[in-house]
């Protein structure tokens, strides 16, 4: 059964429920006040609803994509054979995550991925202030580890690894012999040493030696310019302080004339926080829409309150921009009529 079933990198549509969860439970609470207490709630309601019968497990995820991804067509295929395909084969938990994976696979969606508790758990990474690691954003493929960004201030950025290299090997070992997981534990358990990388580079293969460590989100920064613009630059839009700090630069940049905020490279996020820093700023309008196979799922208004003064908006964007950040200077586009440039 392992050996006859290709695994790829996969969706989880558990992750998008928490994180759809945890936007409505705390998007209209002061600004001041987020409730990870209530996320935690759902990482133990999920780990535990997780113990179920192996094959049950598998129709379970069956079920969900049949009912939730959003292309109807499921990737122009006829869902329903997936259904017993592998029921009979499944004895185990490892047995049915294998068998979920090949099914998902078939969707060829390199964002649609099943995640065993332990890892999704590890997805909290994105409310903590640091992060353990080399410091790259990379999606998993046949021949390795592409990178698609770098974070600041990361091993991996004192040691020049770029946008579009490809990481073939951690210390002679294959990625494409290591599963997602593996590859986690292996730079993760490292922290503190330094782990040698086989980078391929165009047609060129390079080896650096790389440390493991424990790296700061370093998410915002401002200044002032002489003629009285501020310039605000967001990184990401991860970390709990995320929007503490945001409120902060929005007041301390209250009384300037123009605003600039800097997307770029920015590679996104928390959805959650992406909404509440456009809703400190927007005092009517819908912030956000979710939509799921062509019908409107939920409509998220902008509370009343609001930290920002208007003035022009001028919102500097890359290749690199991507997903909350896009979200975030979509809506300012939308409500405030921000001006997008790249």
């Amino acid at each position: 059964m392992k050996t006859e079933i290709k695994i790829k990198n996969i969706i989880s549509y558990t992750l998008l429920i928490a994180l759809g969860w945890f936007i409505l439970d705390f998007a209209f609470k002061p600004y001041n006040y987020i409730d990870i207490s209530s996320l935690e709630k759902v990482y133990t309601k999920l780990h535990q609803k997780q113990k179920i019968a192996p094959q049950r497990l598998y129709i379970n995820a069956w079920r969900i994509a049949k009912n939730e991804y959003v292309d109807k067509t499921m990737n122009n295929q006829n869902w329903l054979r997936w259904r017993n395909k592998y029921t009979k084969y499944i004895q185990t938990e490892e047995d049915a995550q294998v068998a979920i994976n090949t099914m998902l696979t078939s969707l060829n969606d390199p964002y649609t991925k099943f995640l065993k508790s332990n890892n999704f758990a590890k997805e909290k990474i994105i409310l903590d202030s640091k992060i353990t690691g080399i410091g790259v954003i990379y999606n998993k493929t046949e021949e390795g580890m592409v990178i698609d960004g770098i974070l600041k201030n990361s091993p991996a950025q004192k040691e020049r690894i770029m946008p579009g290299d490809t990481i073939l090997s951690i210390d002679d070992k294959s990625i494409s012999q290591m599963s997602e997981e593996e590859i986690q534990k292996t730079i993760e358990n490292a922290k503190g040493k330094k782990l040698k990388f086989a980078i391929k580079r165009g047609g060129e293969i390079i080896v650096k030696e790389i440390q493991s460590r424990e790296i700061p989100l370093d998410t915002m920064k401002y200044r002032i310019t002489e003629d009285n613009t501020a310039i605000v630059t967001l990184s990401n839009v991860m970390g709990e302080k995320a929007i503490k700090d945001f409120k902060t630069i929005l007041e301390k940049t209250d009384n300037t004339k123009g605003l600039i905020i800097d997307l770029r490279n920015n590679y996104g996020g928390i959805l959650a926080n992406a909404v509440l820093m456009a809703d400190l700023m927007i005092a009517d309008g819908e912030i956000l829409v979710l939509e799921s196979r062509g019908k409107v799922k939920y409509r998220l208004q902008a509370d009343k309150r609001v930290l920002f003064k208007n003035k022009p908006i001028v919102i500097l964007v890359n290749s690199k921009t991507a997903s909350a950040a896009e979200i975030l200077a979509g809506t300012l586009r939308s409500n405030l009529n921000a001006v997008i440039i790249g």
